[in-house]
């Protein structure tokens, strides 16, 4: 086994799934294998209707697969749920509970004490500079600031790996920029296991360690790329050559693995 399997947070190997639909079988995922290291922010890419969140699904245990296996710290994890921390595209908070009682109750949930998960969770506001928002309810922020919080109560989560599926595709540019700058931020000083689910070819090579890329439906792995750039990651990445050059291959192998799929 490689050092790289040996140090593997999670890992998929041979997922294959179907849905019946229509008296048929529709395959969603053919044979996906990857996996996300300790500490490292691995990004998936690929078409609308290519598997991403089928496999997000499979990953939290909502669903078990048709074939293939999950594991999670080198044990079997297929179909085990509470194993991981989940962010989705809109804001996951709870609109009855103030923005520090959000966040509380993500720490409460890790064992910590309600008087000291207050505490924390004004002291985490105050570092992401919402501390003048601890009070508010979630309804009252802009959509940046509610991802902002829905992202801290995904990092506080006592999980092993951070699932975010397109958490910012709802934001404006400039708004969506400024996210990916302070997601790095926060990122690199906690260093979670993270894997990452975006359309965005630029935003998987500003955030990420490595990319799959994923083929239309039935999704296979058409790639694997480690991305070179070094860490703290400079906000002026995109100009570099290479980065041009990585953006260019990801495109490259998605319009090859359409032009496959059309020609089936």
């Amino acid at each position: 086994m490689s050092g790289e399997t040996e140090n593997a947070k999670l890992e998929l190997s041979g997922i294959s799934m179907s849905y019946s639909r229509g008296g048929r079988r529709h395959p969603a995922l053919d044979g996906v294998s990857l996996r996300v290291n300790e500490g490292e922010f691995v990004t998936l890419i690929g078409p609308s209707g290519s598997g991403k969140s089928t496999l997000f699904r499979l990953i939290g245990g909502v669903e078990r697969p048709d074939a293939g296996s999950i594991r999670f710290d080198g044990r079997d994890a297929t179909g085990r749920r509470g194993l991981i921390s989940y962010m989705p595209q809109q804001p996951s908070l709870f609109p009855w509970l103030s923005v520090e009682a959000n966040i509380s109750s993500a720490l409460e949930s890790a064992g910590i004490g309600k008087k000291e998960a207050a505490e924390q969770a004004s002291g985490w506001l105050r570092r992401i500079g919402l501390g003048d928002a601890a009070r508010e309810y979630p309804h009252v922020l802009s959509g940046g600031m509610q991802q902002r919080v829905s992202f801290l109560r995904a990092l506080l989560m006592p999980r092993g790996v951070m699932c975010l599926d397109e958490p910012f595709a709802a934001l404006d540019a400039l708004t969506r920029a400024d996210m990916q700058a302070w997601l790095l931020g926060i990122w690199e000083a906690e260093r979670r296991s993270v894997l990452f689910v975006t359309h965005s070819i630029e935003e998987a090579l500003t955030l990420s360690d490595r990319i799959y890329v994923l083929s239309p439906a039935p999704a296979r792995v058409l790639s694997e790329l480690t991305v070179p750039f070094s860490r703290p990651r400079r906000a002026d990445v995109w100009k570099e050559p290479e980065f041009v050059l990585l953006k260019e291959r990801v495109l490259a192998l998605l319009q090859k693995g359409a032009e496959e799929r059309h020609a089936l």
